[in-house]
């Protein structure tokens, strides 16, 4: 081995991590100095957060928001509430924590659009229009039968461009996340997801999916959930930051560098008591939407070797690299390509 190209490979990566605004394009944050102590460590500027939880109803959403509006307002020296582009820069330059507000429902909303709008002036800026089920927009991924947008869906989608929220369809029926790039006038997102063409799943998105996804402008992270990363033919082996990296790359030959991003989908709140009795729900339904759709690796496996946790938000930087891929578009794929697409989207301040 060469002991020395070694050593200045990883300076470049340190160095390149260091310099870049590292983005998690989707996540849970748990609102406490051990969260803050992760992001620190691992070197991101900025959190997609599901501040809201799937199925919510509106007093409850409501509590949600306000709860981590008060937890980024107790620590004005470590984060602040990410409204615009500029203020994941200044959190960068800062050295602070950029808190996106991106709940993954609307059934808290319905189709009231003067609500949509409230939300919006509580800080949201992403929306999944729909979380595994139908509702009142369109059918999740985890119904039988997706008959696309509904009428009413279309107009959110349009009330959305118009406040500046970008639209995600990560949990979206595939039908109803290609309508929604049709009648969308900005880019449209998958916020997390992964290549049904290397680890079939009903949250994967199609090759053909990803095509359109880039020629309207959107993004996809992946996630590093080993469920969803899973190796066919070997679905108990757990992956790694290797098998990320094949995904990525399916993305970048299907869609281009431009389209592809990071999303762990790590919720930081959950436990394990909280997962087992997740199974035993799932177990008592026969429901598609409720199926178990992050395999049978256990606590410890959930995630890629490599990525326990937010404090190892360097090693993509590395695994990247080691990859094969430019630095130029390691930077693009750690934040660049979210803060475009936000910037595309978002109104400015």
């Amino acid at each position: 081995m060469n002991t020395a190209a070694t050593h200045t490979s990883a300076a470049s990566a340190t160095e390149l991590h260091a310099a870049a605004t590292v983005v998690d394009g989707s996540t849970v944050i748990e609102l406490s100095d051990a969260h803050l102590d992760r992001i620190r460590r691992g070197g991101v500027t900025a959190v997609n957060h599901t501040v809201t939880r799937p199925y919510a109803d509106t007093v409850s959403a409501l509590r949600e928001v306000n709860r981590c509006r008060r937890w980024i307002d107790e620590h004005p020296d470590d984060v602040l509430l990410a409204l615009t582009v500029d203020d994941i820069h200044r959190a960068k330059a800062e050295g602070k924590e950029a808190v996106i507000f991106g709940p993954q429902d609307t059934e808290m909303i319905g189709v009231d659009l003067d609500l949509l709008g409230t939300f919006y002036d509580l800080g949201v800026r992403i929306l999944q229009l729909t979380y595994q089920r139908q509702n009142l927009l369109g059918a999740g991924c985890g119904e039988e039968t997706d008959a696309g947008l509904t009428h009413r869906g279309r107009r959110f989608v349009q009330a959305m461009d118009e406040l500046g929220i970008l639209v995600d369809v990560s949990h979206c029926g595939e039908r109803t996340g290609l309508d929604a790039m049709e009648t969308s006038s900005k880019p449209v997102v998958v916020t997390h997801s992964f290549c049904d063409a290397m680890s079939p799943h009903i949250r994967a998105k199609s090759d053909d999916y990803l095509r359109t996804l880039g020629e309207q402008g959107g993004v996809m992270g992946i996630t590093t959930l080993s469920g969803f990363l899973y190796y066919p033919e070997a679905p108990s082996r757990r992956p790694d930051l290797v098998r990320f990296v094949e995904h990525v790359s399916r993305v970048v030959e299907v869609a281009g560098v431009d389209h592809v991003a990071i999303a762990t989908d790590y919720d930081e709140t959950w436990t394990e008591p909280m997962r087992i009795a997740q199974l035993k729900a799932i177990a008592q339904s026969n429901s598609r939407e409720q199926q178990n759709l992050l395999g049978d690796f256990g606590w410890n496996e959930r995630r890629a070797i490599g990525m326990d946790d937010a404090a190892d938000f360097p090693n993509f930087t590395t695994a990247l690299l080691d990859g094969g891929f430019s630095p130029e578009d390691v930077t693009k794929i750690l934040g660049g390509n979210w803060l475009r697409v936000y910037g595309e989207t978002w109104k400015p301040a």
